[in-house]
């Protein structure tokens, strides 16, 4: 599965993200990821793409961008995601960097120390 929540760490959910993203995979990652957030209110999200290949077209066509991004920013305190360059635009752009509350922030592979201690501070 391309999409595959790992853990929770001190308030951090982590996903890893492979491979084309479909909307259903996605949402099922999320859902997973939510039930752990019901204890503590907020949370701050890492995400790490490896091999991630981008956004398969369902994902669009389903809305599942949308209804990500709307009504999560009085959960989520920030997101993290970790990435080659070449994903940093698009991410960013279906994270709506500067457009919302919550901060957003790209990090390249081997980043791992500052993309935590961002996400902790």
């Amino acid at each position: 599965m391309p999409a595959v929540f790992e853990s929770v760490l001190d308030g951090i959910l982590v996903f890893r993200v492979s491979g084309s993203l479909h909307a259903s995979e996605f949402e099922a990652a999320m859902k997973a990821g939510e039930e752990q957030t019901r204890e503590s209110g907020h949370f701050r999200y890492l995400v790490i793409y490896d091999g991630f290949e981008g956004w398969n077209h369902d994902f669009v066509d389903e809305g599942a961008d949308a209804r990500f991004t709307e009504g999560q920013d009085e959960l989520v305190d920030k997101i993290a995601v970790v990435g080659d360059e070449l994903w940093r635009e698009s991410t960013e752009l279906f994270l709506l960097k500067g457009l919302r509350k919550t901060a957003v922030e790209y990090f390249e592979p081997g980043q791992e120390a500052l993309d935590r201690a961002w996400l902790e501070s």
